[in-house]
């Protein structure tokens, strides 16, 4: 009798109880972790090396010193009077837009008094209109 006539014949057992029973491999496990972190470390070394050898090429540049002539006394003298002149003309611009604010505040309470003398010479008018009837 060969296995799967004894499993059929068997009283206690029934054939699907002896296949759960039976260890299937169907596919080989995935290795897939251990190639990802393999990947990762190739990727990962190559772009160390590469920075490495980078800063190899590249190196320590040399501080740049650029001499240059001292300037002249009349340069200075120029350079003295822009400056004193450009001072003038912020300190000029200060001043109007001060001035600026203080007549827009000025305009502000002027209106506020017109638009009071209004209501006023509003409300004595109706009082005159009011008695004339």
């Amino acid at each position: 009798m060969t296995g799967t006539l004894a499993m059929a014949a068997a009283p206690r057992r029934s054939a699907m109880h002896d296949l759960t029973r039976v260890r299937l491999t169907l596919a080989p496990r995935p290795r897939r972790a251990r190639s990802l972190a393999l990947v990762a470390a190739l990727v990962g070394g190559a772009f160390a090396g590469g920075a490495a050898i980078g800063e190899l090429l590249i190196g320590k540049a040399p501080a740049a010193v650029v001499r240059q002539p001292a300037p002249t006394v009349a340069e200075v003298q120029q350079v003295q009077q822009l400056r004193r002149q450009l001072e003038q003309a912020t300190m000029g611009l200060r001043l109007a837009e001060s001035r600026g604010h203080e007549l827009e505040r000025q305009i502000d309470a002027l209106n506020q008094k017109l638009t009071e003398s209004q209501d006023e010479l509003t409300f004595f008018r109706k009082a005159r209109d009011g008695r004339k009837h």
